[in-house]
């Protein structure tokens, strides 16, 4: 969490505490609204995460840290198919923990205490941020968790309009904290070195299980991206090679040795990722591949923290690998010498054999900042003479990020006015030309949007205005929350 939406996250949990304390005090009811607004936030967040059927690793990460549970993909999966969570009537039920600050909202113990003194609006500001900081820490945001983030915030809204003071009191869900953290003491007797049962595969897989796509229809998809002309150029030089050492190959002729492996620099969100899926389809089109499938991962999900789980971690995804692409993320945060340098090391040792034994049918991509890369390659012989060839990632101009901002809004049905895209154009030159080394590219202007639809949420219901027309359309007072916020 950012440290508004700790300070935020704070002071409701101080008042969960104080109303807990009241009704030790005053009351019967055996029930904790702290454990109660924890697990609404976690069932929350279970939410958007499954809003478009993916469980990506820093989905997980972000729960995990922020609210101190120990999911990882298969324990956040099986919990959400065995909740509430994916039932069509989920947000029919406002959280357990609602009723509970609605009741002491004029309390004036409560509210001299908390020295907060509009509590009703202070729980749904906690829904909001923690949501909208959620996202914006996510690596890929779909249309889908957006939308679902307005429905809960409406759903929060109608559930505060319609509260009584004579409803029941909220149910005592038997489900309360299920992972919780160990202690110490408890990870240290669970631990043995050969013990690989509690090793998740943290990491993405997509494609290989469609039918194989035309090449002409892939060629389509790269050409449709905006920008990259000169990632896109470099992509067909390859094509155009591996059709020549086919050729030769039917002629009888000695065929020139092709660089499978690729170090993929840029900053974030110029399309490495993009365009690496796409390269895994093109080669399987071409032959080059049996699958086609592309597994993402990072450190996290090649590093253990004990010695030798690592090389079955990595030895795990290079398994999951076989027969497509494995892209590997800010790859040089394996060679960082830190405490677990060690164990980097090994992940960069089991790794090197791996593309060896598999060098027929895997494909590796390594990718992050251009220099931390170059030192990446060259802190391993072995690294240095597989990845020979190098695909630079430039980053968007101010036009190439407006075009990508209009393509989300058509994705999620917005349109801007007029004077929001004089407004846009404008603010996005000068965006660029202060940008600094955390610019985000792409990855940024999806999140100006989420922002930006976020604003004309509030804005709309503030004006009471259910035009048609109108929730589609963003204006400059929309968009201006996006660079207010950014500086």
């Amino acid at each position: 969490m950012d440290q508004e939406t700790q300070d935020v996250y704070k002071t409701t949990i101080s008042i969960a505490e104080k109303i807990d304390k009241y009704m030790m005090k005053n009351t019967m009811e055996n029930v904790s609204v702290r454990e109660l607004l924890r697990m609404d936030l976690r069932d929350f967040l279970v939410f958007l995460t499954i809003a478009d059927r993916v469980v990506a690793k820093d989905e997980i990460r972000y729960i995990n840290k922020s609210l101190g549970y120990t999911f990882d993909s298969d324990t956040m999966k099986s919990f959400a198919m065995n909740s509430r969570i994916i039932r069509d009537d989920f947000l029919n039920d406002p959280p357990a923990s609602l009723k509970y600050f609605l009741d002491f909202a004029k309390d004036e113990m409560i509210i001299h205490e908390s020295k907060y003194y509009d509590i009703k609006k202070l729980y749904m500001l906690t829904f909001q941020i923690i949501g909208e900081d959620f996202l914006s820490c996510c690596k890929h945001v779909e249309s889908q968790e957006v939308n679902q983030l307005t429905r809960y915030r409406f759903m929060l809204e109608s559930a505060i309009k319609s509260h009584t003071k004579s409803g029941g009191v909220a149910p005592h869900r038997p489900d309360s904290i299920p992972f919780k953290l160990k202690s110490k003491e408890e990870k240290e007797i669970g631990h043995s070195d050969d013990d690989t049962s509690d090793i998740p595969f943290v990491g993405n897989v997509s494609g290989g299980d469609k039918t194989i796509h035309d090449l002409d229809d892939l060629l389509e998809e790269l050409d449709s991206l905006i920008g990259l002309d000169s990632v896109k150029q470099e992509v067909r030089n390859l094509i155009n090679l591996l059709k020549i050492v086919e050729l030769r190959t039917k002629n009888g002729l000695k065929a020139p040795s092709v660089t499978k492996h690729f170090v993929f620099t840029g900053n974030p969100g110029t399309g490495k990722t993009t365009v690496a899926r796409l390269l895994s389809e093109i080669y399987c089109s071409l032959g080059v591949l049996s699958k086609g499938h592309m597994v993402e991962v990072d450190r996290s999900g090649m590093v253990a923290g004990y010695m030798g789980q690592t090389a079955i971690k990595v030895k795990e995804v290079i398994d999951k690998a076989k027969g497509g692409v494995l892209f590997i993320d800010e790859a040089y945060a394996l060679s960082n010498e830190t405490p677990g340098g060690d164990f980097g090391q090994e992940a960069i040792d089991t790794l090197v054999k791996g593309m060896e034994d598999n060098r027929e049918d895997m494909i590796v991509i390594v990718a992050g900042y251009p220099d931390l890369m170059d030192k990446f390659v060259k802190s391993n012989p072995g690294l240095k003479s597989r990845f020979q060839k190098t695909i630079h990632f430039p980053d968007y101009t101010a036009k190439d990020l407006y075009s990508i901002f209009l393509r989300f809004c058509k994705t999620n049905d917005y349109v801007l006015s007029n004077e929001g895209s004089v407004y846009l154009m404008e603010q996005l030159e000068q965006y660029v030309a202060n940008a600094d080394k955390y610019f985000g590219n792409a990855r940024d202007v999806r999140n100006f949007l989420d922002i930006a639809i976020s604003s004309q949420a509030n804005r709309l219901l503030e004006e009471n205005n259910t035009d048609p027309n109108a929730l589609m359309t963003l204006t400059p007072a929309d968009l201006a929350h996006i660079f207010d916020k950014e500086h």
